[in-house]
């Protein structure tokens, strides 16, 4: 690919640091063709906006009820437990209950149908389904150079990703690959190169100094902001990159007992969730991709939060246990805090005459209603961007929950997919405007 040239370029933009080319934001004074500037509305005449995008979040361990559920539903609902860690961010997302994938079950084994809704994932008879983030990336087709990324916080577990054959899409976890994948083109000993000279600490950014500013000539104001604003995401995920590095060959220190169950950096997943929410951002933002998938992991693990003494897994399945649920809301308080950073990033990313949210669906939820049990009915769900009329709870029946492909429906329909119909749906969701 040719480095950006000095008259009209094209609307996928990239600058050259040697061999290997770095994606840009989308800029209005650059951006030719697109979607309009909020998802699910028309453009004005003859102006482009920028695109839809979609990402959807599974939570592998649930969300207990009690804490994510509001009491009240409609416009006027207190806040839950849980909704009060995003409640700056209300007008933005919208909490559904009463919502499920019927006929599922399957213990754990529910994570692989939590954008399929496959039915009965655990029968030796078991295929997969076309999954809600498939559907969305071939809208898309070849207009990104990812028409999809799918990631996870750890190895393990099932995909969330699946292809009109029922085909599972293996995750990738490791932030450096990830990083290298999405911004990072050119021939692999290239690339390769690139990724030792962050490992050094030595930026890309920093060799690009002077096409960054011949291209600040040509931006408006706004734009240039917007460059701004980029290159300082992409600075620290760089310092990100470098740290992990750096931790990774240090020499643990020496202990005579033996070392506790949860001695790894796979304990922290909801640390994990954070840098791939800072490179989803990214990656929606230079239009790498504008459909993401990302599984954050339970784990048998103590993750690193104060207050928690006993490993996720355990105290999901509290069976009531007072104590273990307090632990449990200590990790899903942070898992919420986490995730409403991230909504406030795509916020605070300015794009055309809005911002990064307005035009990306982001659905959070998990495949288990009931972690303790195992049980699949009353799905936490929340729907956050992408243009809706947020700032509601919409609450189902608790006993004949709504199809959750209902939701999936609408979210397709405002993506730009022209369907009537997904998984075990029976029309769009009624009261999503």
């Amino acid at each position: 690919m040719n480095p950006l040239p000095p008259s009209r370029p094209s609307r996928r933009q990239f600058l050259r640091a040697s061999a290997v080319l770095l994606a840009l934001p989308w800029l209005e004074s650059l951006g030719i063709g697109g979607h309009p500037a909020v998802a699910g509305e028309p453009a004005a005449p003859g102006k482009a906006g920028p695109p839809r995008r979609l990402v959807a979040i599974c939570a592998g361990f649930g969300l207990y009820g009690k804490s994510f559920f509001p009491a009240k539903a409609g416009r006027d609902y207190e806040d839950s437990e849980y909704t009060k860690v995003i409640s700056g961010l209300r007008d933005r997302f919208t909490v559904f209950s009463g919502i499920s994938h019927p006929e599922i079950g399957g213990d754990h084994a529910s994570e692989a149908c939590f954008l399929t809704s496959a039915k009965h994932p655990t029968a030796n008879t078991f295929r997969n389904t076309v999954s809600l983030d498939y559907v969305a990336a071939r809208q898309v087709g070849n207009a990104t150079r990812f028409p999809l990324l799918t990631l996870r916080t750890s190895e393990g577990g099932s995909a969330l990703t699946y292809t009109a054959t029922g085909a599972s899409v293996s995750p990738m976890d490791r932030p450096s690959q990830i990083f290298a994948r999405m911004f990072l083109a050119g021939q692999a000993n290239e690339v390769a190169a690139e990724m030792e000279r962050l490992r050094r600490g030595q930026s890309v950014l920093d060799r690009m100094g002077d096409r960054f500013a011949a291209l600040r000539t040509r931006l408006s104001a706004h734009d240039q902001q917007q460059i701004t604003d980029y290159t300082d995401a992409v600075r620290d995920m760089e310092k990100q990159l470098h740290a992990d590095e750096a931790w990774a060959v240090r020499p643990k220190p020496t202990v005579t007992e033996p070392p506790p169950s949860d001695n790894t950096p796979q304990n922290d997943s909801i640390g994990r969730a954070r840098v791939l929410f800072g490179l989803t951002r990214l990656a929606l933002q230079t239009d790498a991709t504008r459909v993401v998938s990302i599984f954050i992991r339970g784990m048998d693990l103590r993750p690193p939060i104060a207050g928690v003494k006993d490993d996720h897994h355990g105290v999901s399945h509290h069976g009531q246990n007072p104590d273990k649920i307090e632990q449990l809301r200590l990790i899903e308080r942070t898992e919420m805090a986490a995730f409403g950073d991230f909504l406030s990033a795509l916020q605070a990313t300015k794009e055309g005459a809005g911002s990064l949210l307005d035009t990306t669906q982001v659905l959070i939820g998990s495949n288990l209603g009931d972690a303790s049990g195992h049980g699949t009915s009353n799905l936490p769900i929340l729907l956050a961007g992408g243009g809706w009329r947020h700032g509601q709870h919409l609450a189902g029946d608790a006993d004949n929950n709504t199809p959750l492909c209902n939701l999936f429906v609408s979210m397709l329909q405002r993506f730009g997919v022209e369907t009537a119909t997904f998984g075990s749906s029976t029309g769009p969701l009624t009261g999503l405007t």
